[in-house]
């Protein structure tokens, strides 16, 4: 079995590519909705499913003569491109949960600046300030 490094980089290429758009996205909005990593992480399961469909439909057929795509449309063949698919698709999965809990954490502190549920203290009687926390 011979590992696909190609693939893997590549595909971790476009995972930090669309880390990149949506934080850019995300920047120029002022808030956090788009999430990169679960957008990489749609896509990703997208392309293994379809990859898997291919080569059975590929791998099923028979092939008379030696073709381009006998060596490509079996399933060992699939069996060691999926570790090219897995390994971006599970770190985009982490990323996508800290992505999360970053977008709860921020949520909650725009609703404590917008004052439902802060405690604001006095800090001054003669200039009536009051310090928010």
């Amino acid at each position: 079995m011979d590992f696909p490094w190609i693939p893997l980089i590549i595909n971790f290429l476009l995972l930090g590519a669309a880390l990149f758009i949506c934080r850019t996205i995300n920047a120029s909005q002022g808030n956090l909705a788009w999430n990169g990593a679960l957008v990489f992480f749609i896509f990703c399961l997208i392309a293994m499913v379809f990859d898997f469909t291919l080569t059975m439909v590929f791998a099923s057929a028979s092939f008379h003569d030696r073709s381009e795509y006998e060596t490509l449309a079996s399933r060992t063949a699939w069996s060691e491109r999926i570790f090219s698919y897995l390994i971006p698709w599970f770190v985009s999965m982490l990323h996508a949960l800290r992505f999360r809990r970053r977008q709860r954490f921020a949520s909650v502190s725009k609703r404590r600046e917008s004052g439902s549920d802060a405690v604001k203290i006095q800090t001054s009687p003669y200039t009536q300030s009051e310090l928010t926390l």
